[in-house]
Parts: C-alpha cells; sequence; structure tokens
C-alpha cells in the first residue's frame, strides 16, 4: 500500500498493479488514487472491466494503442477472477505491456500460485488489502470524529466497534449517521445504541454461539437474518471460520496462563472481544476446536473446487455444529 501511494507522488509506475484482499474500502481507495493520479476524471485513457468476461486480446488492443495526448493509459481489471483461473494468456503478455500503459487488476481472492499472479509479482507491484486490525479501527474512527470537532468516550467507542464489526466502509457509513445524529456534541453509549446497526460480523458471533450452545432454532433465525440481509454464503462462511479459528487461540493462549490483555494484543481484539470469547471457548476443548476448524476449511475447499454450493456449506454447518 505504500509502495503504491509513493509511486503516486513521484508519478514514477509499475506497469501493472495487484490490489487484493478482503478490505473492499481499501481496494477502493487505491484504485480510485491510481486513477486519479494517471488519468484524473478524463475517459480517454482510461478504460474499466468488471466481472468475467475479460478478454485478453481486447485488452492488448487497448494497452497497446497509444494514450490520446497523455503520457499513460490506466486499464482497470476488477472482479475478473483471472488470478484464480485461466489467467495463463494474460500472464504470458505482463511482461510485455507498453511502457504507454499500466494496469490494475483489483480482486478480493487470488491463488498465489496462478501464473497470472507471478506474472504481476515479478513485472510489477502486489498490494493486499488486509482487514484492518481493532487498534487501526479504532484511530480511524477517532480521526473521523476528530475531524468534526467530535469525541466519542471509551465505552461509546468500544460498543461502537463491537456493533460495527471490521468492514470500513461499513464503520464509515455508521460514522458518518452517528456524527450527525449527535451534531456537533460527544457521542456517548447511548448514541451509538440509538443510531447504528448491528453488522454481519455480529450476527455470525451469536449464530454460531447458539450453535455452539445447541440452540438451532436461534442459530436459524439468526441464518434467516442474514439472508434476509443478502450477506454472501461465502462471507458467512469465512465469519464463522474466523470466529472459530480466534476461539482456538484464546483458548490455547489461557491454557498458557496469558493474561487477556496479552490475548487482545496477539488476536488484535479489544479486551471486551476477548472476554466474550474466553466465555464462549470455555464450552469447548481445544481438539473440538480444531475439529470444526478442519470441517470449515473442507467446507470452503469443496465450495471453492465446484463439488458444493455455498448456501449448502452454510447449512451443513449449521447442522454440523448444531449436534
Amino acid at each position: 500500500m505504500k509502495k503504491i501511494k509513493s509511486d503516486i507522488e513521484l508519478g514514477a509506475f509499475e506497469p501493472v498493479y495487484l490490489i487484493y484482499g478482503p478490505e473492499a474500502y481499501s481496494r477502493k481507495q487505491l484504485k480510485a488514487a491510481l486513477r486519479q493520479a494517471v488519468c484524473g476524471d478524463e475517459t480517454m485513457n482510461y478504460t474499466y472491466r468488471e466481472g468475467r468476461d475479460v478478454v485478453t486480446s481486447e485488452i492488448r488492443e487497448i494497452a497497446e494503442t497509444l494514450p490520446f495526448f497523455a503520457e499513460k493509459r490506466l486499464i482497470v481489471l476488477e472482479n475478473s477472477g483471472l488470478l484464480k483461473k485461466g489467467g495463463e494468456e494474460m500472464a504470458a503478455y505482463i511482461p510485455e505491456i507498453p511502457e504507454t500503459t499500466i494496469i490494475v487488476f483489483v480482486e478480493e481472492e487470488i491463488d498465489k500460485r496462478s501464473k497470472l499472479y507471478k506474472a504481476i509479482e515479478k513485472c510489477g507491484y502486489v498490494s493486499e488489502c488486509a482487514r484492518r486490525t481493532e487498534a487501526e479501527l479504532e484511530k480511524f474512527a477517532l480521526t473521523f470524529f476528530a475531524r468534526r470537532g467530535q469525541r466519542i468516550t471509551g465505552e461509546a467507542m468500544a460498543l461502537f466497534l463491537e456493533r460495527g464489526g471490521e468492514d470500513m466502509e461499513h464503520l464509515l457509513t455508521e460514522m458518518e449517521k452517528l456524527s450527525a445524529y449527535a451534531h456537533g456534541r460527544d457521542i456517548f453509549p447511548e448514541d451509538v445504541k440509538a443510531i447504528t446497526s448491528v453488522t454481519a460480523q455480529n450476527r455470525v458471533f451469536e449464530m454460531l454461539d447458539a450453535m455452539l450452545r445447541k440452540k438451532p432454532k436461534i442459530a436459524l433465525e439468526l441464518y434467516a437474518d442474514l439472508k434476509a440481509l443478502r450477506e454472501p454464503p461465502m462471507r458467512i462462511l469465512y465469519l464463522m471460520t474466523q470466529q472459530v479459528n480466534r476461539l482456538l487461540q484464546i483458548k490455547e493462549m489461557d491454557r498458557a496462563g496469558a493474561r487477556s490483555d496479552a490475548m487482545a494484543q496477539a488476536t488484535g481484539l479489544r479486551p471486551f472481544a476477548v472476554r466474550k470469547y474466553l466465555q464462549q471457548a470455555q464450552l469447548f476443548t481445544e481438539a473440538e476446536l480444531r475439529g470444526k476448524l478442519e470441517r470449515l476449511s473442507e467446507l470452503d475447499f469443496a465450495v471453492k473446487s465446484g463439488t458444493l454450493s455455498d448456501s449448502m456449506a452454510v447449512e451443513l454447518v449449521l447442522a454440523d455444529f448444531g449436534r
């Protein structure tokens, strides 16, 4: 990420960039920054393609067309899927990109074993947009409110992050709502309760808690809520895997005698969240949690290999964990 910002400041660009990872806000920010630096608002030298219908021959033809009254032409390919499957032809072209063209790939998920990834890594620059730690999210929120002349109490911040989750775009929307609601004054827990919405991450935590406590009816109701919100099944599966992995981490550190503040630092969780995970982790042995993590990994692989639908994978988790 710092390398891209440095390239923009210096005006010295790589022929190809890959921006990838689960943090949509960061992907969008980097993509927009590159476009503004290379093309500004003009469209003559900017090409954007989204989806899995990218034709390498078309991209090659565009790339080899000289820019119109400008130094560079920018091509952005988003969610093409080429870095997971079928990118061999594009990989062969990467070393041939003209000096007048910059190609940017923007993907949520990739396969680092792919030929296209290796070609981009060799000829250009790869930037991973990982999810922010809770400390980074807190700093982001504090800066946002400070710029508006507002402060937020520690209790209100803890509650806000607990309800808001990890997604930066969602947090930004919630912060704008909260700031407008407080209308220039400081922000307190009652403001957070009054105006912010509960994220999918919180619902998944509650759903997993209900499953692990053998309360299938509650788990199914929460799953219905997630479907009503059109939360992608793969996102639900990812969040469930993340939750179980954190439970295992907390369980292992607790056995080793680690303090809660050390657990918070090691996992990126806030202390109040560590307490919640500790309570849930007490219900299981480490072996049981490892078994559940392996099951989630098996189902994730089955979906990605095409042998199981994503919605069926989530329903199997509900069935397995609810036993």
